[in-house]
């Protein structure tokens, strides 16, 4: 019994592309992310929230969602800036994980209790 086994290959005509995201180029989505983040920075600047003691593994901490934000808001900051002087592949992988944390900041303003003060 005699298994033939053969493969299409269009080698010959086909073209190699690099992977493309349609509409976008680094500098509209540098600017979209740069537009988050400082809304997100006006909107925390808003905010009118208390301080409290809370008890971490460490011993008591004074927590301020606000001070917590902004420290959260500039550490994305820099990682863009950052992003910027990357190579394409590593800057993908940045800009992902950028967009990611923009996401969570703003669900969390969303979901908020401060929110309804802004």
């Amino acid at each position: 019994m005699e298994t033939n086994l053969r493969s299409h290959n269009q080698s010959g005509t086909a073209t190699i592309h690099p992977f493309h995201k349609a509409g976008t180029n680094p500098q509209s989505r540098e600017a979209e992310i740069e537009a988050r983040i400082l809304r997100l920075g006006r909107q925390i600047e808003t905010l009118e929230s208390d301080s409290r003691l809370v008890w971490l593994k460490t011993g008591p901490h004074i927590y301020n969602a606000e001070f917590d934000l902004s420290v959260k808001v500039e550490a994305v900051r820099w990682m863009l800036r950052i992003a910027k002087n990357m190579q394409a592949s590593a800057r993908d992988a940045m800009f992902a994980r950028i967009l990611n944390s923009l996401g969570q900041l703003e669900r969390t303003l969303e979901a908020s209790e401060w929110s309804s003060t802004t």
